[in-house]
């Protein structure tokens, strides 16, 4: 699932916010004691990243939607993640990858997409991903009331922006939905606006 750009309109309430992370978008895969990663266009991404074996000892069956990142996930983490999953021979030492979970879509044999996004995310936040486990973790939440604050925030940490999710909104997977809303701060889109330019 994708989201629209742009801040949605009227109200916020009944939405929320999670910070919007720099990475590749991945779908992990955990299945009797196994992990798969696969990039957003299907590539099998799991030999380059050895670090999320760590899921293998989740103790549960689930299919995650999530970021791999390099450090805070910022703008200047990001070409180091690129560098590091196009290598054939990864070394961890270099650039460790961590997977951050935002959603999970299938859970011990029953899938999730068809409820709603409060309903997943706790689904989700029970896992315990973060748990002694240092190769992943869960994106937070936040409520969207005071957008504006948290884009502050983000701006003043060098993040993106925030990816504003309806709570009723179920999970449809290759859509770009309105129900989902990718909002970045005023830094991040000057910057990508002076690459294109450089780019000519």
């Amino acid at each position: 699932m994708l989201a629209v750009s742009g801040r949605p309109r009227g109200a916020l309430d009944g939405w929320w916010a999670e910070t919007k992370l720099d990475g590749w978008r991945a779908l992990v895969t955990v299945h009797e004691g196994r992990v798969s990663v696969r990039s957003r266009r299907g590539s099998d991404l799991t030999p380059a990243v050895p670090e999320l074996t760590c899921l293998a000892t989740l103790g549960a069956s689930v299919v995650l939607d999530g970021e791999l990142i390099v450090g805070g996930g910022r703008l200047t983490d990001f070409y180091r993640l690129s560098g590091r999953l196009n290598v054939r021979k990864p070394r961890p030492d270099l650039a460790a990858v961590t997977f951050m979970a935002f959603d999970v879509l299938w859970l011990d044999g029953t899938g999730l997409v068809g409820r709603a996004y409060l309903e997943r995310r706790e689904c989700l936040e029970a896992l315990g991903l973060a748990a002694g486990r240092d190769g992943c973790g869960v994106i937070p939440r936040y409520p969207a009331d005071d957008l504006d604050a948290l884009l502050d925030a983000c701006e003043r940490e060098g993040m993106e922006g925030v990816v504003l999710k309806r709570a009723t909104s179920t999970y449809k997977p290759g859509e770009r939905a309105k129900d989902w809303a990718k909002v970045k701060c005023t830094a991040w889109a000057e910057h990508l606006e002076r690459r294109r330019e450089t780019m000519g």
